[in-house]
């Protein structure tokens, strides 16, 4: 059995995450929100009305745990979910439909909602949800 990293050796990983600034840049974040049809992939919520703060990207393998900023390890969650599942493994968190789902929607390109994401950000293309596909 895989051994739990402690609260410390989490706090380090992030630390260390932080320190090479490997943030998810804007246009990656837009383009999973758009790939997940702003939707949490864990209650099923519409977040498309949401205020901004109460929609977060989980890291389906935790940081912590080896996971990456990687599209294929990153979904679109309301924060109360994020929050209920912590560093949780997707496992004991989610029931076999919610990960199959999840599998599925991750398996989705991210290059033409990248494109979209960009035309969004840059004022070239007004927000749709018809947009989502």
């Amino acid at each position: 059995m895989k051994r739990q990293p402690t609260r410390t050796e989490k706090k380090k990983a992030r630390s260390q995450h932080q320190a090479t600034g490997q943030w998810i840049r804007a246009d990656k974040r837009l383009a999973i929100y758009l790939r997940d049809r702003f939707t949490c992939l864990y209650c099923l919520r519409d977040l498309h009305d949401a205020d901004p703060a109460d929609i977060t990207l989980d890291h389906l393998v935790c940081q912590a745990d080896g996971g990456s900023n990687d599209e294929s390890n990153l979904v679109t969650a309301c924060r109360h979910c994020n929050c209920a599942r912590q560093d949780q493994p997707l496992s004991r968190f989610a029931g076999k439909e919610t990960r199959a789902h999840i599998r599925r929607n991750t398996r989705r390109s991210l290059a033409s909602y990248r494109k979209l994401a960009k035309a969004i950000m840059a004022g070239e293309l007004e927000y749709d949800r018809d947009l989502e596909g």
